[in-house]
């Protein structure tokens, strides 16, 4: 709802006190939280705080892997160090030792082949630019996004229980009752 109610208002509201349309784009661009909502929001101001709005949402959410990438590093040494200065106050012995696997463990692997088809479609349609193949190869690349995207879907839901939330918005119906 929040997002919603200001992807108008912000644009109005830079629109109100002035704002340059860079400044108005970055303003937004940094502030809402959804990419399509910062475009809509600041495509009402110019095309130009819309571009730059798509820049600074391109940033953010581009810096986001690595700010979290970051933050995964620094929890698993201040728990590795927490658990040796455990150890040594009571003498308890805890194995919680620094590991880089814990990053393959919870990376998302399809990432590593989003690169690789980026790579190489990206090496492979200049080459191929102006021939049968190269007309051919991106209409099916598209096609076979489109497959995939819907067979991610389609496992996605595969795996959700439907009536967890159902349970649970029962339990707490009655916690609420009683």
């Amino acid at each position: 709802l929040f997002t919603a109610v200001f992807t108008f208002v912000q644009a109005y509201l830079a629109i109100f006190f002035g704002m340059d349309d860079r400044v108005a784009g970055a303003w937004i661009g940094s502030s809402v939280d959804q990419t399509g909502n910062v475009v809509a929001s600041a495509a009402i101001i110019s095309e130009e705080a819309t571009e730059v709005a798509g820049i600074v949402k391109i940033v953010l959410n581009s810096g986001l892997g690595i700010l979290v990438t970051a933050i995964a590093f620094w929890w698993q040494t201040r728990q590795t160090t927490q658990t040796e200065t455990d150890e040594e106050n009571t003498g308890t012995n805890t194995t919680n030792k620094f590991s880089m696997l814990f990053l393959w463990d919870s990376f998302p692997k399809f990432v590593l082949g989003y690169i690789a088809c980026s790579t190489i479609l990206t090496i492979v349609l200049p080459l191929l630019e102006e021939s049968p193949e190269g007309e051919a190869l991106q209409p099916a690349v598209l096609s076979l996004n489109k497959w995939w995207f819907a067979i991610g879907f389609v496992g996605i839901g595969a795996s959700t229980n439907i009536l967890q939330p159902a349970v649970l918005s029962l339990n707490k119906w009655w916690f609420a009752i009683g």
